[in-house]
């Protein structure tokens, strides 16, 4: 049976655009890429582009090595402003960002660097040189699923707020988005993203 982090971990996939949901998130294995500025630059493509290159990779590497095999895990974006401040997405030329992809559980750093130098050296996509390979847990968080254009998830964030508010929560990390379908593959209104808050009890 393929590990799937998808259905072992059904709950932190399966948000609704219904109401905010409160899930715990372990700790996950990734690949990562750092960025600052606006997502819809170049820049913000390649290396979205890196990512999805280099988890091609391992999935190549675990079938050509005798590896277990998984289903793929879907993109996820970390956000805040550059100055540290609340995430506001109409300041986008001061976002910074990582992009991440979870890993099977047998990745190990071993792995992660023979790929990574296999790949440098096919003179790839120029950021997966910046691609590192490193841990993310949240614990206790708060999600929703946002139907829609990326410019429009402040209404879903603001949702997400009165709830934290109201619950009396406090949040405890980063804007986190997961990227559920391909922007490249369907129209701005059927884009699916998951926003996450980590949050503590006040």
């Amino acid at each position: 049976m393929k590990e799937d982090i998808k259905k072992e971990y059904k709950e932190l996939f399966d948000a609704t655009t219904k109401a905010p949901d409160i899930v715990t998130v372990p700790k996950f294995k990734s690949i990562m890429i750092d960025g600052v500025g606006n997502p819809r630059t170049e820049e913000f493509k390649e290396k979205s582009e890196a990512l999805h290159t280099f988890a091609k990779a391992v999935k190549k590497y675990y079938r050509e090595n005798g590896l277990p095999d998984y289903m793929s895990s879907p993109l996820e974006g970390i956000w805040d402003t550059y100055d540290n401040g609340r995430f506001d997405v109409t300041r986008k030329e001061n976002i910074k960002y990582t992009l991440m992809i979870v890993q099977p559980t047998a990745m190990g750093n071993e792995i992660f660097d023979k790929i990574k130098n296999e790949l440098v050296g096919k003179r790839h996509n120029p950021y997966i040189e910046d691609i590192y390979f490193d841990s993310y847990e949240e614990g206790e968080s708060v999600q929703m699923l946002h139907v829609g254009p990326y410019d429009q998830e402040i209404e879903t964030t603001t949702t997400i707020m009165e709830y934290v508010t109201i619950q009396r929560y406090k949040l405890n990390g980063m804007h986190h988005e997961i990227y559920l379908n391909d922007p490249q593959k369907v129209k701005p209104e059927k884009l699916k993203t998951i926003v996450r808050y980590p949050i503590v009890e006040v």
